[in-house]
């Protein structure tokens, strides 16, 4: 099938000549023309680490995530899809990270801004490309902010928009490795593209369990009472305001961090609710 790369012809020949001394695989081409291409571009991709204090154990889920992620590391399979939805925070794009590091698989992340083309047919050119850079390198595809790539077509006022959601799902659907779509809100993704996934992964809010328990891992020390009073809690959370506290000086103060604490949540629009995948 042919594909066309966005590289000049310099480096179309560069990269021909030096995939012909190995064994001048088209796959080889494609490879090391989308690399170089991303060195002289400048572009940088993002951490693809786990981050700093994950603990799964703080993933609170619709699915045991412990348990979810030691089925697929012993089951091997790399063929599917997964998508995880939850209030920002909750550690979406966190857990796929954690699932890529037990299946020994290196992390290709987009996101929907990265995709997204002014021009007609510009976005299913990317999407496209996303996937043939994840099947080359072997890869997990991480794509955030799935719901402008996988919009309600009911909604569509433009061919594009209904064109983009076709792409997306008929990737989905034939890619060879694992591939996860994240969102914020799953109430705006096509009714259609749910049955495409393999898993259906819903986060939600902290457990008072568990937000004791994040208290310790980040702070070190025991939470007091008043944390069990915060009730749409976050790992992101944790994250944001010992980073604050570190650097006003009152990470040891754990009235102060709890007071930072219940400001992160006073700061989100709307209330706790409810959430899942309803049928």
């Amino acid at each position: 099938m042919e594909r066309k790369l966005d590289v000049t012809p310099g480096v179309a020949t560069g990269v021909t000549a030096a995939a012909q001394v190995g064994d001048g695989t088209i796959v080889d081409v494609r490879r090391g023309a989308r690399g170089l291409a991303r060195v002289l571009s400048g572009h940088r991709p993002p951490s693809q680490r786990t981050p700093d204090w994950y603990d799964p154990g703080l993933i609170r889920a619709d699915l045991d995530p412990v348990q979810f992620a030691d089925c697929l590391a012993t089951s091997g399979m790399r063929h599917f899809s997964l998508c995880v939805q939850g209030p920002p925070g909750t550690g979406k794009s966190a857990f796929v990270r954690h699932l890529a590091d037990r299946l020994s698989l290196e992390v290709i992340q987009k996101r929907a801004s990265d995709l997204m083309s002014m021009w007609v047919g510009g976005t299913e050119r990317n999407i496209a490309e996303a996937f043939a850079e994840a099947r080359d390198a072997e890869a997990f595809l991480v794509l955030d902010e799935a719901d402008s790539l996988l919009a309600d077509r009911r909604l569509a006022q433009r061919n594009w928009e209904v064109s983009q959601v076709n792409e997306m799902l008929t990737w989905i659907e034939s890619h060879p490795f694992p591939v996860a779509c994240t969102t914020n809100l799953r109430e705006r993704l096509d009714p259609a593209t749910l049955r495409r996934f393999t898993f259906k992964l819903a986060l939600d809010y902290l457990s008072p369990g568990q937000a004791r328990a994040a208290f310790r891992i980040y702070f070190g020390t025991e939470a007091p009472a008043a944390i069990t009073d915060l009730h749409i809690l976050t790992p992101g959370d944790f994250s944001v305001v010992r980073r604050k506290a570190k650097i006003l000086g009152c990470l040891g103060d754990p009235k102060a961090v709890t007071g930072m604490l219940r400001v992160e949540c006073e700061a989100k629009q709307g209330k706790a609710r409810r959430i899942g995948f309803h049928f």
